[in-house]
């Protein structure tokens, strides 16, 4: 039984397309379940639930709207290859820019929590066809590496594009954000 979660485990991480990239010398880990349930912020808040999310790359910038106002802005980190043009294919390394939704949200081993976001929609889907390669998937709102858990290296990862094409935010950022949207939620990202 072991081996077969260790075995499911391994081919999440490399299907869930956005593993973390580790600094030199530094220890990784997984979370919990435990880890990333029942934290206060966390829990939904009608108060502030977002009516969408907006993502600049080019400020590392996530802004978080509700009846057509900012209520929220994060720093954001994507992916390694973003800068290099539009995400056209699996590996990339590069964080779409388009339309998209929230699809699902979920406690994740690796990185925290992460909120799935609806790419490819339909424009990536035909310029990956026309190219003749797969357009990728799995492409996340999601949280820091273990070894960064307390946010004692948050300044090195917010410094750094190192996803393999997700957002990476804070956990206590993720925490907030995580208290605020719904699966359904508009994304828009954008330079």
């Amino acid at each position: 039984m072991k081996k077969i979660f260790i075995t499911a485990l391994g081919v999440g991480i490399f299907m869930s397309g956005c593993g973390p990239k580790v600094p030199t010398g530094v220890v990784g880990g997984y979370y919990t379940p435990a880890d990333c349930a029942n934290k206060p912020m966390a829990k939904f808040d009608p108060s502030r639930a977002a009516d969408k999310l907006e993502v600049d790359l080019s400020e590392h910038k996530m802004y978080v709207y509700k009846n057509g106002k900012v209520i929220k802005t994060f720093p954001v980190s994507v992916g390694a290859n973003t800068f290099q043009g539009q995400k056209m294919r699996e590996g990339d390394l590069r964080t779409p820019r388009g339309s998209y939704t929230i699809l699902d949200k979920r406690c994740h081993p690796i990185k925290y929590r992460a909120m799935t976001i609806s790419y490819p929609n339909a424009a990536d889907r035909a310029r990956a066809a026309k190219l003749g390669v797969n357009p990728g998937g799995m492409i996340t709102i999601h949280g820091q590496p273990h070894w960064n858990a307390d946010g004692h290296g948050d300044s090195y990862t917010l410094a750094h594009d190192w996803t393999n094409g997700c957002i990476a935010l804070t956990n206590k950022d993720l925490d907030w954000l995580w208290g605020s949207v719904r699966v359904g939620t508009p994304i828009i990202i954008h330079d």
